[in-house]
């Protein structure tokens, strides 16, 4: 009876917290779908209409999985931005579970980590978008939850060890699409395992059942970075959820995926003393206050960090690039192909423009500058400046067997660029640059200027 009355006692205190959590959802939906696309939200929807088993800027989960959400729902941007507000379900479920597994006398130690765990910033601005640190920190945090549950089931008459251990291999095989390191938790998970239960409890079936699905994971994204000559480990490309903090970027899902596991036992530490809890409720009261700002204003999110209202204007750039494409045809009578300086601009005007180049099929519509480096996915990618077409016979100069197949044709390139700005990549690699026109955007509520230049008689980058 006592058990009872501490269930129903606390049942009322659960309601209300998923209640509340419920409710922070749908205000995360309603901000979140409320803005233009970013960036970075760009590069990824990309990189989706590009299936791969990795990208230079990381793993090849979250491609894939806008990649599914574009074949079940379409382009758009409320599908796109639905998919963090949810995934932040998962992460609370999560953190909920693990609060309950380290205090279970006490259930008030899961509800306010769950509760602690909205209110973070970090939180609540990967959740108003789509750059893949929600998804990631909530794989990685759930197959945490199924190490944990792997190692506390008991060995005894009748039970069945294998069926936990497969959920923990299978959170693994998925999850190391998303996150590289998350298979060192097996290993972890088994170290656990032989700590609490000892060696000879070890249900060696279901661990190399664990493993063989892990190593299944590992499949696409080793047979793929094998291919390019492991272009992830040593690409200088931003990841898809990096932020910079002066010179040191960080991944915002791995950071957050630490800092949902620390909640649960920061909050059961606040209950070994009256000063430790005090200190916890100031800095909730401090994190609610910056959420809610967040939440309630997002133009006061700092420049830099990730921001719902995203880049606004892009239609309009779109339609009057198309319109001086059409204006302005090359000597031959020859469209201008379309270049971009930043591989982020490229994805948000591809994104708005349907192009196919015969030079160069699966190119796509907006090219980046040519570059040396592997900078992003689209240096993988067909490029204008790629030597594909057979090059002119010249008995005086017999080297060159092929040249780019754009060699001679004018382009348009947009940038944010004055024109003393302009890199050598674009003002060596044609005969002539000139500002056509210049088109207002605004980017997080900040006004921008995008400039498009003419660029007449393409005859590559000199060595």
């Amino acid at each position: 009876m006592k058990n009872v009355k501490k269930i129903k006692t606390t049942t009322p205190q659960a309601l209300m917290l998923w209640g509340t959590v419920l409710a922070l959802t749908l205000l995360r939906l309603s901000v979140a779908t409320s803005g233009a696309l970013t960036q970075n939200e760009a590069l990824l929807a990309v990189c989706a209409a590009h299936p791969a088993g990795g990208y230079v800027e990381g793993p090849a989960g979250v491609p894939l999985l806008l990649y599914v959400k574009q074949l079940l729902f379409g382009q758009g941007t409320v599908a796109l931005r639905c998919i963090s507000p949810l995934a932040l379900l998962v992460l609370s479920w999560s953190v909920w579970w693990i609060g309950r597994r380290i205090d279970p006398h006490r259930p008030a130690v899961a509800l306010w980590s769950v509760l602690v765990l909205n209110l973070l910033p970090l939180t609540n601005l990967c959740s108003l978008v789509m750059d893949g640190a929600m998804v990631t920190a909530s794989m990685i945090v759930l197959a945490v939850v199924a190490g944990c549950h792997a190692v506390s089931r008991k060995l005894g008459k009748g039970s069945n060890s294998l069926a936990p251990w497969v959920l923990f291999g299978m959170a693994l095989g998925v999850g190391t699409l998303f996150c590289y390191p998350i298979g060192l938790l097996l290993p972890v998970v088994l170290a656990a395992h032989m700590k609490t239960q000892g060696v000879r409890s070890i249900p060696w079936r279901s661990v190399m059942s664990a493993a063989a699905l892990l190593i299944l994971g590992w499949v696409l994204p080793l047979s793929w970075n094998a291919r390019y000559n492991w272009v992830e480990w040593s690409s200088i490309a931003p990841g898809f959820d990096s932020i910079r903090l002066g010179s040191i970027s960080f991944s915002q899902g791995f950071i957050l995926a630490i800092s949902a596991l620390l909640v649960p036992f920061l909050v059961r530490l606040a209950y070994e003393g009256i000063w430790r809890c005090r200190i916890l409720i100031t800095l909730a009261l401090v994190m609610a206050l910056g959420s809610f700002l967040i939440l309630l204003s997002p133009s006061l999110i700092p420049e830099g960090l990730p921001s719902p209202i995203g880049i606004r204007g892009t239609t309009d750039l779109a339609k009057i690039t198309m319109a001086l494409r059409a204006e302005r045809p090359d000597a031959t009578g020859g469209k201008s192909f379309l270049i971009a300086s930043t591989p982020g601009l490229a994805a948000l005007l591809g994104e708005k423009i349907m192009i196919d180049y015969p030079e160069r099929p699966g190119a796509p519509s907006v090219f980046v500058a040519e570059s040396p480096c592997l900078s992003s996915s689209f240096a993988l990618w067909p490029s204008y400046a790629d030597a594909v077409a057979a090059g002119v016979k010249d008995p005086l100069y017999t080297e060159e067997k092929s040249v780019s197949p754009f060699l001679g044709r004018n382009a348009l390139y947009i940038t944010t660029e004055s024109r003393p700005e302009l890199p050598q990549i674009i003002t060596g690699a044609f005969g002539a640059v000139g500002l056509l026109k210049e088109v207002p955007l605004s980017c997080d509520g900040r006004e921008i200027t995008i400039r498009i230049y003419q660029c007449e008689g393409y005859r590559t980058l000199s060595l």
